[in-house]
């Protein structure tokens, strides 16, 4: 079975962990900075704040960013649950917008007495960033060193299956030192002379000693996800698909939208190829409304296989089946 998402994971971080493990210190520490430091660099910010996930990531923004009780954030209605999450945990309700024609939040859709808004950069593509002044742009998804730096804060994830990994783990990104004061302080517990809620959010060596060597692996990374995806879109052209436009994209994912999602899934299956909906249930789906381009998104969008691992035989035998079928 050829896989949906994998990551890439050589000998240089094998030695990494390794060098991490032999020196006694596996909890946050010199390697977890060095990480903060070279991740704000390759986004152009001055701070970088490792957490232990995107998530975190997000509830610690948005944090930082005054949002509490009472208050009404504004997110795509079609996104993963993470983002909902974060906001439910800064005890506040989310505000759902429909997607536009790139699956990014709609900015005139934005009321402006929320109090923040996130953006995410679903799959690669580039989103529009609102006209508002607490914005988290949530670039997980388009850690490319293009993003980042459209609005006071910005936060990414370095889980198993995103653009580059540490396992689990999540940077949060500023220029603003109190914001990055604010979210260093909270996000861990122990040792404090006051009593405010802190969290257990913490990177550890070992997670950063590996993303430092993903980090350094990124530019090519990158570069294998586009010829990959140019190489779909070619040999796609002639099929009854709708394809990703790749003009600006950093191939995340590679989604396709057909009304025959659910027989091109099945039918890949029997081909030994995962294939799956990129967002297992849209934002509405738990939360109710009527969001007529995300629930079109839910039911035609088919991600298939895409990552640096992927090697040239598995992506011919997915072209070869995704034609087969049509």
């Amino acid at each position: 079975m050829i896989p949906h998402s994998k990551p890439f994971l050589g000998i240089e971080e094998q030695e990494a962990a390794a060098r991490v493990l032999a020196s006694g210190h596996i909890a946050e520490g010199e390697e977890t900075a060095a990480f903060e430091r070279e991740c704000a660099a390759f986004c152009g910010r001055r701070y970088g704040i490792a957490v232990s996930s995107g998530t975190a990531a997000l509830h610690l923004a948005l944090g930082a960013l005054g949002v509490g009780t009472g208050d009404s954030v504004a997110m795509p209605s079609y996104v993963c649950a993470a983002l909902l999450t974060a906001v439910r945990l800064q005890d506040a309700a989310a505000i759902l917008c429909d997607v536009d024609d790139h699956l990014g939040i709609d900015p005139s859709a934005v009321p402006a007495r929320c109090a923040a808004a996130i953006v995410a950069h679903l799959f690669g593509a580039r989103a529009r960033i609102p006209q508002h002044e607490a914005v988290v742009e949530d670039i997980a998804q388009r850690f490319d060193g293009t993003t980042g730096r459209a609005a006071r804060i910005a936060v990414t994830s370095f889980y198993a299956t995103k653009l580059m990994t540490t396992g689990e783990g999540g940077m949060v990104l500023t220029d603003d030192e109190g914001i990055a004061a604010h979210v260093r302080d909270r996000r861990s517990y122990d040792n404090r002379d006051d009593f405010v809620a802190r969290y257990p959010y913490k990177m550890t060596d070992l997670q950063a000693a590996i993303g430092r060597v993903q980090l350094r692996r990124l530019p090519a990374f990158l570069e294998r996800r586009r010829r990959i995806a140019a190489a779909y879109n070619e040999a796609f052209a002639d099929l009854p698909l709708r394809l990703p436009d790749l003009s600006d994209h950093a191939c995340f994912r590679y989604v396709v939208a057909t009304p025959r999602r659910a027989a091109l899934e099945a039918h890949l299956k029997k081909c030994g190829i995962e294939a799956k909906r990129p967002v297992y249930r849209p934002a509405h789906h738990y939360l109710g409304g009527v969001y007529p381009n995300a629930e079109r998104a839910h039911e035609e969008i088919l991600s298939l296989p895409l990552y640096p691992a992927l090697i040239d035989a598995e992506i011919g035998h997915v072209i070869e089946s995704v034609r087969r079928f049509f």
